[in-house]
């Protein structure tokens, strides 16, 4: 299977034999009559152009436009007497025939013929002889020309059209080279890091390069996602599995009644359940960042949707916690009903979880001039200035011992991804034992 490079070669080689052949065809057929001619033909049309062009003027002749060789022909000029004023034939060939006007003859001279024709040019004051000569077998024609043109021309535009049909051909595809080499380096060393970064080359190449560099980009994300999911499942499962092991090896040695089987299953169920939900709220987060999973956005009232949210939500252990709001009323977006509902909740129970007990907790909603801003602030235990930049990653926990009520420490991070999912941003204003502002931005 010939290559694209040697196919494009081959195809401005063929190209360009067809137009030479083309051009050919076109000039023999354009000049069939004068490529056609015999030389007796051409030896009285050279004669006949000089006696055109002979000039006499202040008794001398003007030999500036006539031709004593022209295509084979040979030209003398004589005066009246017969002497010889110009001319020049080829050494070998004696010409004994007297001046006769407009005969053809011949004369051999050897084993060659020779056409000979005479013309007499009248010029009034006196007058010229024009003798012109030719080998009845001579191939100086302009069929001869073209042929030698042809023979001469035809394999340099060859060489040229194989030369710069290759070179360009190279210079096109060198980006592909480049492109199947990062390719392979990137597949045999798995770093998925590496771009083409193609910065040369045809447009249209250039365009491919930087569709591949964006799907090597997903292709690492996607990796990223899914080493990070692995991990983090890892990390946090081990914990329940451990525990449904335990419980599970223990059932089996010392349950002796249907109360401590119960007991047992009890225990094992609510680790089950746990290790449910942290696997759905890793999934949402890695689907949400690769995004493979469809959230469709539609306008709708932001404001009453938020307010239907702080309504239906029911605290697992409010401890005393009143809440409040403060909502802009009319505010509308488009947005994702499911995922900003999830955002309010994680934040308030997030809000709810490190509050004090018999403290206050106030969700705002705030129109701004490119979008809207969910708040919610606590008068918990608030979060240390170095630890700021924490909270937003996954299983980071402001208060470790806390982790028992059943957080998973993915709550912000999914808040944070849904925020970017919406084009938005969010930020974190804390202050260690005072409470914590967490901040999510949604534009237009």
């Amino acid at each position: 299977m010939l290559s694209v490079k040697m196919r494009m070669t081959l195809w401005f080689t063929l190209m360009v034999l067809l137009m030479a052949a083309m051009v050919l065809v076109f000039v023999l057929v354009i000049n069939a009559n004068t490529i056609s001619d015999d030389p007796a033909g051409r030896l009285v049309k050279v004669v006949l152009s000089n006696a055109g062009d002979v000039e006499f003027d202040h008794g001398r002749f003007e030999w500036d436009d006539l031709d004593v060789y022209k295509r084979g022909v040979y030209c003398d000029f004589f005066n009246d007497d017969g002497e010889l004023l110009m001319g020049a034939m080829p050494e070998d060939v004696d010409i004994t025939l007297p001046l006769e006007n407009n005969v053809m003859r011949s004369q051999l001279i050897g084993d060659r013929e020779y056409y000979v024709y005479d013309c007499y040019v009248d010029m009034d004051v006196t007058g010229i002889w024009i003798r012109g000569v030719i080998d009845s077998q001579d191939e100086s024609g302009l069929m001869r020309t073209i042929l030698i043109l042809t023979l001469s021309i035809v394999p340099g535009l060859l060489v040229l059209a194989v030369g710069g049909g290759w070179l360009i051909a190279w210079l096109s595809f060198r980006p592909m080279d480049k492109m199947i080499g990062i390719a392979n380096d990137i597949s045999d060393g798995g770093d998925l890091s590496r771009r083409l970064a193609l910065k040369r080359g045809p447009k249209e190449l250039k365009r491919l390069g930087r569709v591949f560099d964006r799907m090597f980009e997903r292709l690492e994300q996607s990796f990223t996602a899914e080493s990070q999911f692995v991990s983090d499942a890892s990390h946090e499962l081990r914990t329940p599995i451990t525990i449904i092991l335990a419980q599970c090896d223990r059932s089996k040695r010392k349950d002796e009644s249907k109360e401590d089987f119960l007991t047992s299953i009890g225990i094992i169920e609510e680790q089950a359940k746990g290790m449910s939900q942290l696997v759905q709220q890793l999934l949402g987060l890695t689907r949400m960042h690769h995004g493979t999973d469809r959230y469709p956005m539609k306008e709708g009232d932001i404001s009453a949707f938020v307010e239907m949210c702080a309504n239906e939500f029911v605290p697992e252990n409010d401890r005393g916690i009143e809440l409040k709001t403060e909502i802009d009323k009319n505010i509308s977006l488009k947005f994702n009903a499911a995922l900003i509902s999830r955002v309010i909740h994680n934040l308030l129970q997030n809000a709810y979880k490190y509050g004090k007990d018999g403290g206050h907790i106030l969700l705002r909603l705030k129109k701004l001039k490119d979008g809207a801003e969910i708040s919610l602030s606590d008068d918990g235990i608030g979060i240390a200035k170095e630890d700021l930049d924490k909270v937003w990653k996954r299983f980071w926990q402001a208060d470790s011992s806390r982790s028992e009520d059943g957080g998973s420490g993915l709550g912000l991070a999914m808040v944070k991804e849904i925020a970017q999912f919406h084009g938005g941003s969010v930020r974190v204003d804390s202050e260690l034992g005072k409470g914590s502002t967490f901040t999510v931005f949604l534009p237009d």
